[in-house]
């Protein structure tokens, strides 16, 4: 029986992809990316991750000539997004926004569902930023001693907020509150943006929040920075002292933002958007953008951003131990 034309041609492709193993499966480095991405953004639309996210896609997106679609999947202070990341192809084309939220609520929930340090590999890590602690206009506290002496007063009556449980703005806040020897509530909300709303109307005396989600308001009087949660003042905000100026523990609560891939990702893949992400935050434009926001670009390799989160991990992990804190 004789071959068909059509025959010969599929025979034909067949060999040509034998000689060529592995080309069918797994794209050249220097061709990647050749398709649309993914980035997925762990918190709610319009807040500081979700800003940061859009940015960094839209930067990424210009440079490669390729679609990023930011797709926010909001829940349990970032874990179920990294769960979904963590469930994607290993191939580059899925990668996840990582703030310094996600690995303490892990440590605290019984069950969490993704474990970091397994589940998800480093990318880059990009930004730093210090929180800075927040009230009304009208309390009369000048600074944050003053403030640790009205909650002295009437331990208990006060309570303040965050984004969460886990969130920086809730560990600067609950160890600010334990290192001076204070008491006050917290409130977690689903968004740092509903707890700045409270805060702003009187239901909250303070929170500890990144500069990012209040700076809007402080520039428009409508809040007022008592501190800042750290050893140094920010160029944002000079006129704000540091904690340790003030003669106030630091709780040392440094929140950064990154990027990580789904675990087997290929090195060679993760240097590439190492590099990528790196230039993206660089760019002119990007970094005045960041700057703000009262972020501070940073420049670390990809096994130093490892190395940041098994250290974040190992010391929220012991602090959860010792106070007890829990998310059922």
């Amino acid at each position: 029986m004789k071959p068909s034309s059509m025959m010969i041609r599929f025979f034909a492709s067949a060999c040509l992809l034998a000689a060529q193993p592995g080309q069918a499966q797994q794209e050249r480095i220097e061709d990647f990316p050749s398709r649309p991405m993914r980035l997925i953004v762990p918190f709610g639309a319009g807040g500081g991750p979700d800003v940061i996210g859009r940015r960094l896609a839209q930067g990424l997106a210009e440079k490669t000539g390729r679609n990023v679609v930011v797709d926010n999947r909001v829940g349990a202070t970032g874990v179920i997004g990294m769960a979904e990341l963590a469930r994607a192809t290993a191939n580059g084309y899925s990668i996840g926004l990582l703030n310094a939220a996600t690995p303490v609520a892990q440590v605290m929930m019984t069950k969490p569902g993704v474990q970091i340090e397994r589940d998800v590999e480093p990318v880059v890590q990009l930004l730093r930023y210090y929180t800075i602690l927040v009230v009304r206009p009208e309390v009369q506290a000048r600074n944050a001693k003053d403030l640790v002496a009205m909650v002295r007063d009437k331990p208990g009556a006060y309570s303040f907020g965050s984004g969460g449980n886990g969130t920086p703005a809730h560990l600067a806040g609950e160890l600010f509150m334990r290192a001076v020897g204070a008491k006050a509530s917290h409130v977690p909300y689903k968004q740092v943006s509903v707890a700045v709303g409270d805060l702003i109307r009187g239901d909250l005396l303070f929170i500890c929040s990144a500069v990012s989600n209040v700076a809007p308001m402080l520039h428009a009087g409508r809040l007022k920075a008592l501190g800042v949660v750290g050893p140094s003042r920010i160029k944002m905000f000079p006129d704000v002292p540091s904690f340790v100026e003030l003669g106030l523990p630091d709780p040392n609560v440094l929140s950064w933002t990154g990027i990580v891939a789904p675990t087997g990702t290929p090195l060679s893949i993760r240097r590439k958007l190492n590099a990528l992400l790196g230039e993206v935050a660089n760019e002119p434009a990007n970094a005045r953008f960041f700057e703000t926001l009262g972020l501070e670009l940073v420049s670390v390799s990809l096994e130093q951003f490892g190395a940041v989160l098994r250290a974040e991990l190992m010391r929220w992990r012991q602090f959860v131990q010792e106070a007890g804190i829990r998310i059922d």
